[in-house]
């Protein structure tokens, strides 16, 4: 799938991928397309979950969502 929209990380994650796979289901359900960039400085790996700057506000509104039912 080839967007020419700009992408804006909406989520940073560190050590294990668990948590941000399952952020970036939470938006597939949406219909939100998103991407998953890896990036490892030695030891440590960084994630970070990109979606199109169009659709910015409706992902972090459900990641925030996403989030406040993990800490209830």
């Amino acid at each position: 799938m080839i967007f020419f929209d700009r992408m804006v990380v909406v989520h940073e994650s560190f050590g294990a991928p668990r948590v941000i796979y399952s952020l970036r289901n939470q938006l597939e359900r949406h219909n939100i397309y998103s991407e998953l960039k890896v990036s490892r400085k030695r030891q440590i790996a960084t994630y970070q979950l990109l979606v199109p700057k169009r659709d910015e506000k409706h992902a972090l509104q459900l990641l925030s969502q996403y989030k406040e039912a993990l800490h209830e």
